[in-house]
Parts: structure tokens; sequence; C-alpha cells
């Protein structure tokens, strides 16, 4: 199975904000910094990460990014949703099934739906404070 590059840093930088924010924000660049990730990439994502609520900013020189929400409530599940758009797709969507599928009907779309339900599922099980612990 492959974790995308978008899902891996903005687990780093959640897993990273949770550990060391206590009660003030932390910016961008002190996430990047210590974990080693690439600044104008992080920005994008922490986009998305607010977009979707899981983070949100305060403005102003000691500002900075804080979690959203409780770490027992956000899930890895729910941080590849935020940030990568291709776990989102079907494995097999009508297009695909259309132009891919050697003969109809295709009984494989239920196999990869089921899959990508389980998969759901289990990625909804691991929350960022289990991420954490494993530090």
């Amino acid at each position: 199975m492959h974790i995308s590059t978008k899902t891996e840093y903005a687990v780093r930088a959640l897993a990273e904000l949770a550990v060391s924010s206590g009660d003030k924000p932390v910016s961008i660049s002190e996430i990047c910094s210590r974990q080693k990730l690439p600044r104008k990439y992080v920005e994008q994502l922490f986009r998305k990460l607010k977009k979707s609520e899981l983070v949100k900013s305060v403005h102003g020189s000691q500002g900075g990014y804080s979690l959203n929400q409780p770490v027992g409530s956000i899930s890895l599940q729910n941080i590849m949703a935020a940030v990568d758009e291709s776990y989102l797709n079907k494995f097999c969507t009508d297009d695909h099934h259309k132009t891919h599928c050697i003969g109809l009907p295709c009984g494989f779309h239920q196999l990869w739906d089921e899959i990508k339900n389980d998969l759901d599922s289990y990625f909804d099980s691991i929350k960022l404070d289990r991420i954490i612990a494993k530090l």
C-alpha cells in the first residue's frame, strides 16, 4: 500500500503540532524545521487542513496554528480526506468501468468498493493520539 506524500507530511505536521503546541499556536516554520518538511508544501496542506476544520489559525506575531479538535477525535481518515484528493476516488468509477472492463457486468467494482470501505473504517479507527503515542 502506498501512503501519499501529502498524507505523510500532513500526519507528521499535525503530530508535531499536537506534541509541541501546549496552549500556544505553532508556526509552520517551526513545524517544518522540527520535522524537516518543505515549507511551501506544508503551507498548501495547512490551507486544506484549515478548510476541513482540523486546524485553526491565529494571526499576529505570536500566531500560528493549533488543532481545532482533540487529538483523540482526529483520525487518519480525516487527515487523508482533507489533503489527498486521490484518496477520495473510488477504485471503480462509471467512467473507469466503461473503458477498462473487458465485459459487462464487471463484478470487480463491488470488491474494490468493499476494500475501500474496509480501509476507510480502519483509517478512521487510527486517531492522532495513537499516532503520537508511537513516536
